[in-house]
């Protein structure tokens, strides 16, 4: 597995489901669930984003990074998750709509949120996903 310098690898934004399955390890199966995912999402924002796809381990998602990375990112709004309304938070990737309520039920409860390892006191909150929620959220 050669390691490609950022100019050299593909953009994971506008990779084919052909061009993932130059990986091995990834087939029809799995380059149709990363691209599904990808357009569900809107685009990746950060490689770590892959993370999320179902049956892709970290070998093969190893052998994906050194081949492909996000170049174009998409444009996305970050949100101060302390001063976000309910419908503008669900809306994030990630945390839906129940857990954006709890997230508000928090915050008006201690008054603002001041990190986010203060949302893994959160019954519903995905701890292992806070390095991807963060990606769309500020403490401002």
């Amino acid at each position: 597995m050669v390691n490609r310098s950022f100019s050299e690898k593909t953009d994971l934004n506008k990779a084919t489901a052909e061009e993932l399955q130059e990986i091995n390890g990834i087939g029809e199966v799995l380059s149709r669930r990363i691209i599904t995912y990808r357009n569900k999402i809107g685009g990746f924002v950060n490689d770590i984003q892959l993370k999320d796809i179902y049956g892709l381990n970290y070998e093969t998602r190893e052998k994906l990074n050194a081949q492909f990375t996000v170049k174009s990112k998409p444009p996305v709004e970050i949100i101060d998750i302390n001063e976000a309304g309910l419908l503008e938070l669900s809306e994030v990737p990630y945390i839906g709509y129940e857990l954006a309520r709890e997230i508000i039920d928090y915050r008006l409860l201690h008054e603002k949120i001041n990190n986010f390892e203060e949302l893994s006191k959160l019954e519903r909150f995905p701890g292992d996903k806070i390095d991807r929620i963060q990606l769309y959220l500020s403490l401002d």
